[in-house]
């Protein structure tokens, strides 16, 4: 594009770290809102051994005239290529760097963190602090802290990248003598013009001269159909039966009307932070429904910029826009000449009404995990279980190289049940050092939630193996006890073998609220190690066969009634004193022969009045004297 004569006098100049011995021949470059800037700089030399990885990672800037001041395009040379000589005949030889922005450092880095109650901003601080480079934020809205955020196999520039989008954030760079500047906004307000570009005029192919000023020769209008409704939905299982549906709405939309895109899981779990979000997903659609497209010669249009367009012929033109990006094309002329004929500034930019709030699109997708993948239960020192209300637990996971395998290691994570209900149900906590089953909803490395847990070569089976691999059921241990210590319920199936055994570390109490009934088909035996007692109403106890109980200490028992029915033969040996004292009437009735055999002194004392009535034949055999 044409150079006004104006500023034809006035050179590009390229400066780097070898001073005068590198000039500049020409660029081609694109740089955009949310986007890493790429220019491709062709500089001459009249030397062809320069040692290009001097070059490396150091500042080039272009030092560019305008009409009112200086304007700079600087970047880190991250690429160098000594291309050949300019021409047959030219001493010069052309070299080529292309330029980035330190940002691109964040695109050779990758890594895995988890951040944890943190805002969107501050995670992006943190990131881009560790890099040492200058970047600046200018921010309007109320970002929320995030519980749980991680950066999961991404580079750092995908992680930081993917949080802005998501958020409506957006960056440029401004651009300085030696070095350029992030810049993060979220708002179009705090955007201004570059100065002496306020406003620039339009003069299209069907002018009749050249302007002397600077201006826009080419406008394309655009207008295009993007959805007028955004909505939203998330669920938070501490709030079950909240609607966290979310869903934001453009008045007066374009024909058909009525078209709605719908995203679950949309990040949040306040309906407040669903509206936000909501609102930006819709204002991104809405930054692509009315970009125009130009070319200029003006050389103070950079993205992230206002300039208001005027002298368009359709008056509705006519107005402020913020310039979303553009490509550089650029040249001082043919040094083998010696000719400036090649002289050459052009820009072919889009721009968006500065009434329309600009959101950089999504296209940086979210990391997603592939399957499950296993953690190391943590908590303080100290603690062989660590929990919530939830059941929830803190893992730790084997990539992330900045843990502390402590209780700050993750967000509080939810563990599947077998049966999980209201108030009922399966619980078994996982306990520290064990290892878990993890796997994500959604695939999202921010929601994991444990699925269950291994043996690994810390934490064995309770069994040898394999040589009880018939044996299953369930092994506790004693917390802060002896590894001995232990609840278990074992199920043997060894065939000929087989055995149920329940063993309780301290005690054991069973409470049935009806009937109980135990069914031994062969021997029962019930050993209590100090007192064993049986409470009942009524109690009744019935013997097949034959009955044997050795009582070896003494025995006391306390009655209100007894009765004995014994059919069949009936004998008592007492060794030792046998005492009997009666209260009351004592009445003994024999049917039947009655022998009594008295060896010893007998002695038989009655106080008070005695009977004796003989109904039938008495026959007494006394030994020795009776008195």
């Amino acid at each position: 594009m044409d150079i006004p004569s104006f500023i034809q006098s006035r050179p590009i100049i390229a400066h780097t770290p070898l001073g005068n011995s590198l000039t500049f021949k020409q660029m081609t470059g694109h740089e955009g809102l949310s986007q890493l800037f790429e220019f491709e700089v062709e500089l001459l030399a009249d030397n062809f051994n320069l040692d290009l990885k001097q070059l490396l990672g150091k500042p080039l800037t272009l030092e560019i005239a305008t009409t009112s001041a200086t304007r700079y395009l600087s970047g880190l040379i991250v690429r160098c290529v000594m291309v050949g000589r300019e021409s047959g005949t030219s001493r010069n030889y052309v070299y080529k760097a292309t330029v980035k922005p330190w940002l691109w450092y964040l695109t050779q880095t990758s890594d895995n963190k988890i951040f944890q109650q943190k805002t969107i901003p501050d995670i992006i601080k943190e990131v881009l602090g560790e890099y040492g480079y200058p970047f600046e934020t200018k921010l309007t809205g109320s970002y929320r802290s995030w519980e749980y955020c991680v950066q999961y196999q991404e580079t750092d520039f995908a992680f930081v990248s993917r949080l802005m989008e998501h958020e409506g954030i957006y960056y440029y760079f401004k651009h300085d003598k030696g070095q350029h500047t992030l810049v993060m906004t979220d708002d179009i307000a705090l955007h201004s013009p570059v100065p002496g570009y306020e406003s620039i005029p339009y003069y299209g192919p069907d002018r009749v001269s050249t302007p002397q000023e600077e201006y826009v020769s080419m406008w394309e209008i655009s207008a295009q159909i993007t959805p007028d409704g955004y909505a939203t939905v998330d669920y938070d299982f501490t709030k079950p039966g909240a609607s966290l549906d979310a869903v934001s709405k453009r008045p007066g939309g374009s024909e058909p009307g009525n078209l709605e895109m719908f995203e679950w899981q949309g990040g949040f779990q306040e309906a407040q932070h669903g509206e936000h979000y909501a609102r930006v997903r819709l204002e991104e659609l809405q930054s692509i429904q009315e970009q125009d497209l130009g070319l200029s010669n003006a050389r103070g249009l950079a993205p992230g910029h206002l300039f208001t367009l005027r002298n368009h012929p359709r008056k509705a033109e006519n107005r402020e826009y913020l310039v979303v990006s553009v490509n550089y094309r650029m040249s001082v002329g043919g040094y083998s000449t010696g000719s400036g004929s090649e002289e050459f500034y052009e820009e072919s930019f889009s721009a968006l009404p500065s009434s329309i709030q600009y959101r950089a699109p999504r296209v940086t997708p979210i990391p997603r995990t592939h399957g499950p993948q296993t953690a190391r239960v943590v908590g303080p020192a100290g603690k062989e279980i660590w929990t919530d209300k939830y059941g929830r637990i803190k893992i730790q996971f084997h990539w992330d190289r900045y843990g502390q395998k402590n209780e700050s290691s993750s967000c509080w994570v939810r563990v599947s049940s077998p049966w999980a209900g209201g108030g009922f149900g399966g619980l078994q906590l996982p306990r520290i050092n064990d290892e878990v089953v993890v796997d994500f909803i959604g695939g999202c490395p921010d929601r994991p939630v444990v699925l269950g847990r291994v043996y690994n070569a810390n934490n064995m089976p309770p069994v040898e193996l394999p040589a009880s691999a018939t044996q299953s059921g369930f092994r506790s241990q004693s917390v802060y006890g002896d590894p001995s210590m232990c609840n278990k319920m074992i199920f043997e199936d060894a065939l000929g073998c087989e055995l149920v055994h329940m063993r309780a570390q301290k005690d054991m109490c069973d409470e049935v609220v009806n009937d109980h009934s135990h069914s031994v088909g062969c021997n029962y035996a019930v050993e209590v190690g100090e007192h064993y007692s049986i409470k009942a109403k009524t109690l009744g106890v019935e013997i097949a066969d034959t009955t044997s109980m050795v009582l070896n200490g003494a025995t006391t028992v306390n009655r209100k009634s007894y009765t004995e029915d014994t059919k069949g033969v009936v004998i008592e040996t007492t060794t030792g004193d046998v005492t009997r004292s009666t209260t009351g009437v004592l009445t003994n009735v024999q049917t039947g022969l009655q022998a009594l055999t008295e060896v010893g002194a007998v002695g038989h004392y009655l106080l008070g009045g005695y009977g004796s009535v003989h109904v039938g034949n008495v026959k007494k055999t006394i030994f020795g004297n009776v008195g």
